[in-house]
């Protein structure tokens, strides 16, 4: 049940930060359109794109990219061992996520609650309310250490992590 309600906020938050990059879209080409062709930027353009819409691209779909075992990741050595070796690195990249994700979440609590307190905003050519997004490191954050939490769990109870297409391949007899 608990990862079923993972996979559905770490879709929401992924939907909502496509979202987010697409208005980001839409946003700059109008500041540059009215900028070039009425001579009328929209204010505040920098400012939001780099409070609302980047923070919103890059900590959303964190949870989802760990649910979809999305990441980066280099298999130089992972594709030459065997099994056992396998869950281990498994095992061991998962707690170390679980570690990074966890300190960083909480790392940035404090400032998101400070800005809270102060009201925080950003002063360019017009004064953008900056406080909500300071929120969005440990939602995304904390709901990827959710996501790596599951997947530990997952390990340790002997189920696969990997999607299907991930996993190794054995030879028919013939």
């Amino acid at each position: 049940m608990l990862e079923r309600a993972l996979n559905q906020i770490a879709a929401l938050l992924a939907g909502l930060a496509a979202l987010a990059l697409l208005a980001m879209m839409l946003h700059v080409t109008a500041d540059v359109a009215g900028k070039y062709f009425l001579n009328a930027p929209i204010p505040g353009t920098a400012e939001v794109v780099a409070s609302y819409y980047m923070i919103s691209v890059v900590f959303l779909p964190l949870a989802w990219l760990e649910v979809k075992n999305g990441p980066i990741v280099v298999e130089l050595f992972f594709d030459m061992a065997n099994p056992t070796a396998r869950r281990v690195m498994l095992l061991l990249g998962t707690l170390l996520s679980l570690a990074v994700y966890g300190l960083i979440a909480w790392l940035s609590w404090q400032p998101a609650v400070h800005a809270w307190e102060i009201g925080e905003i950003v002063e360019g050519a017009w004064k953008v309310v900056v406080w909500p997004t300071k929120f969005l490191l440990p939602l995304g954050l904390g709901l990827a250490c959710l996501a790596q939490f599951t997947r530990l769990v997952l390990l340790l109870s002997g189920r696969d992590v990997l999607p299907a297409e991930d996993q190794p391949q054995h030879a028919d007899p013939v």
